[in-house]
């Protein structure tokens, strides 16, 4: 039976819907670890007054104009915060994804939650083989540029199509390979020519499974963030608590996102990679 896109996103959505009780457990520790590690920063910092400053400001102010910030102005406070808050959504991204990947592939194992969630080795390996993708993107990405560059530089339109061209080509590229995560977390040995070998044919459909399974849940995330900005407008001055639920709310939407990419990646890994059951 041929695969195809929404035949392998309904699935992925109807096996979020159905475990819905794991995917809170699985994703409560991630979630509270990166809104946690958020919040603290915008307290240390202050910088969570500033979302409330900017909601309150008037049309005329909105439109003044401002100085470019110089880089080297930004305080540490705030370096330091962008670093930890990196640093936690990846650590978080990878934690659930493992564990996600590992859910779906291998079923309930005889293990808590707790346990499928804590950092080992198989998350390192995780982490290693997401780094190989984006360097083997990036430089592919910069092999073609540069010969490209001798050729476009002095017409625009021709470096736009480039440029363009470059762009889906890495997208395509990236999608291809996407299946060495699942084989990460599975303990599989799948390499990047394994990976292309197994998508032959099916770039776009790979690209699909990448960018619409996330579509959903990014739109929810729009519409909770107007919700949010009009609720935060009715406070009448800035609370830190308040801004502290609108992250978990919003932190929960973007696992929900997570969990339905990974899902039919592993959906797309099982039809692709694995032996017929």
């Amino acid at each position: 039976m041929p695969i195809t896109l929404f035949a392998t996103l309904g699935k992925a959505y109807r096996f979020l819907w159905d475990e819905r009780r794991d995917l809170f457990a699985y994703a409560f520790l991630p979630v509270l670890l990166v809104s946690f590690i958020q919040i603290a920063g915008l307290w240390l910092t202050g910088d969570w007054q500033l979302f409330f400053e900017a909601l309150s400001a008037t049309p005329e102010s909105a439109h003044t104009p401002h100085r470019p910030l110089d880089p080297r102005e930004i305080p540490a406070a705030d370096i330091a915060a962008m670093v930890a808050n990196a640093i936690a959504a990846f650590a978080a991204y990878a934690m659930f994804a493992v564990a996600w990947f590992r859910r779906y592939l291998i079923g309930p194992e005889s293990t808590t939650v707790g346990a499928a969630m804590r950092w080992g080795q198989r998350q390192w390996r995780f982490v290693a083989r997401f780094f190989m993708l984006i360097f083997v993107v990036l430089l592919l990405g910069v092999l073609a540029t540069l010969p490209l560059s001798l050729f476009t530089n002095a017409n625009p339109i021709l470096d736009m199509f480039a440029r363009t061209a470059i762009v889906i080509a890495s997208l395509l590229v990236t999608a291809r390979l996407l299946l060495i995560l699942p084989a990460a977390a599975l303990d599989h040995n799948l390499g990047i020519r394994d990976a292309a070998n197994a998508t032959a044919g099916k770039s776009w459909y790979m690209v699909g499974l990448y960018l619409f399974s996330l579509l959903p849940m990014l739109f929810a995330l729009i519409i909770i963030g107007q919700i949010i900005a009009g609720l935060a407008i009715g406070l009448g001055g800035p609370s830190l608590s308040f801004m502290f639920v609108a992250l978990l709310l919003q932190q929960s939407i973007m696992f929900v996102a997570i969990a339905a990419q990974v899902t039919a990646l592993a959906e797309a890994y099982r039809q692709l990679v694995l032996p017929p059951a």
